[in-house]
This record gives structure tokens, C-alpha cells and sequence, in this order.
């Protein structure tokens, strides 16, 4: 079958993380990606006796980590100094959280999170942050930086093309070659007319072999994103031919919820890869 190598389904409904790692390895997936903005999953609740257990039972049955850090109600944007080093705080819990449970080396995915708007009467150009894109970029850029460096070598932290503009590109670029990684969430290269982003799509080709994590789940258009793959819009051929020329495999993580759902599109998508011909 054509499975991915690494092939993770995004933990939320599952009644715990210690559920999940038995789950996946009686159905087929060699990794989890839970969610930290579960509040069951916040790292200030998954105390240390549970982490060793969760560390040891997943070597045991040889399923990997990744995870997925809150990305609501946090933003990397920040400039207000307690908010700015609550959300880094909480961060930093979750890299440690990410190194405590995962054996071999891990993900963390983020959002990147927007600067305020505030656009003027009689104009559509948003004027408020033209005029702070230095404060903001470097709010960004040392945010993404403190957090690479945290994680250090066992810990790869990557950002989602969710919401990116060119500020959020450029500062991206410039934190490529001191560890920053890219997480392709292929629905999100749409906006909402159903129109590819350009710009997002030609900077991840462009950085290709930057790509840690990769994002599974169809478009439907009246339901939206995080649909089953083949009951939605989304023709997934070309970005699987093109994630197949990688010279590094990408973790595979199906944010169909829930889990017996993304089991099915696991299903469907294998089939795709047969499809193809193809390796991932």
C-alpha cells in the first residue's frame, strides 16, 4: 500500500495521549500529533510520572511524536511584554513537554499568529501595520528565534502556511538556515474562493527542502477544510508527485477529526499514492 513512511493523525478527541499511542499502533499510523490547545493536552497538566510512562509505552510500540502548539489566542505577534512572555513561556513548556515524551527527534508546528488591524476610514490598505511592519517583523523574527533556540537540535520547530503575508514570508526566509522548518498544510494553500496562493505555494517550492511536516485533509465547499480526503474538492496529485522528489521525507499528518475518519482517508489517500506510482 502506499503509506507514507511517517504517517501521524492529529490527536483532539481522543480520551487521552496514552490512548492515542495504543490506537496508533493497532491501526496502522507510526506517529501522533496532538494538539496542545486541547486543554487535556496543556504540558502543565501531563505531569512527570506521566510522561515517563507515555516516553516509555510509545518506545515500546514504536510510534513517534509530533505535536501541534496552541495556535488560538497566542500569537508570535506580540509586542505587550507580559502577554509577550506568557505566550513564549507557554511555548517553551511545550518544547520540554515535546522532548519529554518523544525518544528520537520531534516536531513542534505553529501558527504565526497577525499583528493588529486598523485600517482608516475611505481605505482598504491596512496603514496601521505598513506603517510598524519594523516593530512587528522583529516582534516575529525574535519570537521564531528564541524558540529555535530553545529547542535546540531534538526539537524542529515549523510554521504553517496559515494566514502568511510578505512580512511573515520574509522574516521565515531569514530563519531558514538557523533551523526553521516549513509545514505544508496543502488545503490552506486555497483561500476561501477556492483560488491557490500564489505566493504561499511558490515560496514553500522555492524552499522546498525545508518541509518537516505535511498537512492532510480535503476542501468540501459548503463544509470547508479538515474534511475527509476524496469528499472534498482537493485534487491531491500534483503536491504528492511534487513531496515525493523530496530529497528528505516529511511527517504525514491527516488533521481529519476524528480518528476513525482519518483512518478512512488514510485509506483513500494510499490509494492515490498507488496511484501514482510514487514514494512518500
Amino acid at each position: 500500500m502506499g503509506l507514507p513512511a511517517n504517517r501521524a493523525y492529529h490527536v483532539i478527541y481522543d480520551g487521552s495521549l496514552m490512548d492515542a499511542v495504543e490506537y496508533a499502533a493497532d491501526n496502522g499510523w507510526t506517529s501522533i500529533v496532538p494538539d496542545i490547545g486541547v486543554p487535556a493536552f496543556s504540558p502543565d497538566l501531563i505531569l512527570a510520572e506521566e510522561r515517563g510512562s507515555l516516553m516509555e509505552r510509545s518506545r515500546e510500540l514504536s510510534i513517534g511524536w509530533g505535536f501541534h502548539a496552541a495556535g488560538d489566542n497566542v500569537s508570535l505577534f506580540s509586542t505587550y511584554p507580559p502577554v509577550r512572555n506568557g505566550v513564549l513561556h507557554y511555548f517553551r513548556q511545550t518544547i520540554d513537554l515535546a522532548r519529554e515524551l518523544s525518544v528520537g527527534p520531534t516536531n513542534i508546528v505553529v501558527h504565526p499568529g497577525a499583528p493588529p488591524k486598523f485600517r482608516k476610514a475611505r481605505n482598504l490598505a491596512d496603514n496601521f501595520s505598513q506603517i510598524h511592519h519594523e516593530l512587528y517583523a522583529r516582534t516575529l523574527r525574535d519570537n521564531l528565534a528564541h524558540l529555535i533556540d530553545y529547542a535546540s537540535s531534538r526539537v524542529r520547530i515549523a510554521v504553517e502556511n496559515t494566514g502568511w503575508t510578505p512580512l511573515i514570508r520574509d522574516v521565515i526566509e531569514q530563519l531558514l538556515p538557523s533551523g526553521l522548518a516549513i509545514c505544508l498544510d496543502i488545503p490552506k494553500l486555497y483561500n476561501t474562493d477556492l483560488e491557490i496562493i500564489s505566493d504561499d505555494w511558490d515560496f514553500i517550492q522555492k524552499h522546498r527542502d525545508h518541509i518537516e511536516v505535511v498537512h492532510i485533509h480535503d476542501i468540501h465547499p459548503t463544509l470547508g477544510s479538515h474534511q475527509v480526503v476524496g469528499e472534498g474538492l482537493l485534487d491531491l496529485r500534483p503536491y504528492l508527485s511534487f513531496l515525493a522528489r523530496l530529497k528528505t521525507k516529511p511527517q504525514y499528518v491527516f488533521e481529519v477529526r476524528p480518528r476513525e475518519l482519518a483512518q478512512e482517508s488514510l485509506h483513500v489517500f494510499s490509494n492515490i499514492v498507488d496511484s501514482l506510482g510514487i514514494r512518500l
